[in-house]
């Protein structure tokens, strides 16, 4: 049989061989690389310079604020720092200084934000839990302000901060003194006494501040060891003698008054209570070393005092100041060999009823200062 070759056999025969294409120009490809590597090179270069650029600026922002927040003008600080944030949103530093800025301008909760913020990566900062501890305060938030300086205490402080240190604890005595809080005021002085022992400003304002909040006994232990302490202990004696008179201690007081005043011969305020302790001594009848007349004789003094004090103070509705101890005072003041004892036990019970039915005493009042301390059970 014969087989006839189709006309198309040839292009089916050209149509299977391989086709060669153009050869592959490395160098094109080679080209193309180092273009887009170049391009990657320079928009890296671009990013940072960008970057630096950003930095730098936000730097120099920063640093204007902070200058104006030293000097007070915490609107422009507001304005600088706000810029130097948004360049640098993640720095720290920036964040907290527009916080105290915007605490500056009282508007707590617009820089809570930003001093949370700061706590959030780092929480015993101790100077942005004290700004925190501020603005809790501000807003009346004075549980969670207490608990911000207690951290603002016991946290991390940078060495150039170390003065910066007590401003936590004179805060926190503070917050305790306006809210009324004594004892928290009290274990609050103690431990800023405690906490700088060498510090002899922040010993005598503690001691300045518990006898003023009624802590005598506190504040004379306190100012009895920094006049040991400090050879030059500044108003300490003085205020010693305040207290020791305070807690109703007269021979100490009339003793660190007399030291105060060889101190200092013009301090006015030793100078009284020297004087006054010495009338008070002379009309106690519970000093050691008097003779029985003597002691009858003072007791028979304070009584007439403390009745005529009674009488004065009574309502004009009642008959008597007390229906019992007037008559038996006025028997007792009468008899010329009283029994010292029955009379001391009327004169204390005179002296309560004094303490609660009259005004205060004035300051320079010595009977009527040492009737008080006997009615309180302080004089010896």
């Amino acid at each position: 049989m014969v087989v006839h070759d189709s006309p198309d056999h040839g292009a089916d025969v050209a149509d299977a061989a391989p086709v060669r294409g153009a050869p592959i120009d490395v160098r094109a490809y080679a080209g193309l690389a180092a273009i887009l590597v170049g391009l990657w090179l320079a928009a890296g270069a671009l990013s940072g310079a960008a970057h630096q650029q950003r930095h730098r600026r936000s730097t120099q922002l920063g640093a204007e604020g902070s200058i104006a927040l030293e000097q007070g003008r915490h609107g422009e600080a507001a304005y600088l720092l706000r810029q130097a944030v948004a360049l640098e949103p993640d720095d720290p530093a920036l964040r907290l200084t527009l916080g105290k800025a915007l605490a500056g301008l009282d508007r707590p909760q617009e820089a809570l934000p930003y001093v949370k913020d700061v706590l959030a990566a780092d929480p015993v900062n101790g100077e942005a839990n004290l700004v925190l501890a501020r603005l809790l305060r501000r807003t009346g938030d004075d549980d969670g302000a207490e608990a911000a300086y207690y951290r603002a205490i016991y946290g991390r402080w940078r060495s150039g901060q170390q003065g910066l240190r007590v401003q936590p604890r004179l805060e926190l005595v503070s917050l305790f003194r306006d809210a009324g809080r004594r004892e928290r005021l009290r274990a609050a002085l103690l431990e800023l006494s405690g906490a700088f022992p060498g510090d002899r400003a922040l010993q005598l304002q503690a001691g300045r501040e518990l006898l003023e909040a009624g802590f005598a006994d506190d504040a004379a232990r306190l100012l009895r060891t920094l006049v040991e302490r400090f050879a030059d202990p500044g108003a300490g004696v003085s205020l010693l003698a305040e207290a020791e008179f305070a807690r109703g201690h007269l021979i100490d007081a009339y003793a660190a008054a007399g030291r105060a005043l060889a101190r200092d011969p013009g301090d006015r305020a030793a100078a009284r209570l020297h004087r006054l302790s010495a009338r008070i001594l002379s009309l106690d009848p519970d000093q050691p070393r008097i003779s029985s007349s003597a002691r009858r004789d003072r007791i028979r003094h304070l009584l007439i005092e403390a009745r005529s004090r009674l009488v004065a103070c009574a309502p004009p509705s009642a008959t008597a100041a007390s229906p019992t101890i007037l008559p038996a005072v006025d028997r007792w003041v009468t008899r010329r060999s009283a029994d010292v004892e029955v009379g001391r036990a009327l004169l204390a019970a005179a002296a309560s009823s004094v303490a609660q039915q009259c005004p205060a005493p004035a300051k320079d009042d010595a009977a009527g200062l040492l009737l008080q301390q006997l009615g309180a059970g302080l004089a010896s």
